[in-house]
C-alpha cells in the first residue's frame, strides 16, 4: 500500500499532466514537445528512485507522497507557464 501511494499514484498524475503538456504543444511548431520528452524520463527517473527509497526507508507516508506528486507535477506545470508565456 506505501508503494501504491508514493509511487503508482504519483505516476499516474504525472502522465495525465504530460499529456496535457503534449496536447497543449501541438500546432504552432512549439518547442514545448522537444523540452517535454527529456523533463518526462528525468522525472519518472527522479520519482521512481525517490518512490523506491522512501518505501524502504519508512518515510510517512505522507511527506513522501507529498514529495512525489511535487516531482510528478512541478516540471509539467512549468512546462505549461513556458508554453502560456510563448504564446
Amino acid at each position: 500500500m506505501r508503494l501504491l501511494l508514493i509511487f503508482f499514484v504519483p505516476l499516474v498524475a504525472q502522465v495525465f499532466a504530460y499529456i496535457v503538456v503534449f496536447l497543449a504543444a501541438q500546432g504552432g511548431g512549439s518547442f514545448m514537445g522537444l523540452l517535454a520528452l527529456p523533463a518526462s524520463v528525468a522525472s519518472v527517473i527522479a520519482l521512481f528512485a525517490h518512490g523506491i527509497s522512501s518505501a524502504r526507508a519508512r518515510v510517512p507516508v505522507a511527506s513522501a507522497m507529498l514529495i512525489s506528486l511535487g516531482i510528478a507535477l512541478v516540471p509539467p506545470v512549468v512546462l505549461l507557464v513556458f508554453r502560456a508565456l510563448e504564446s
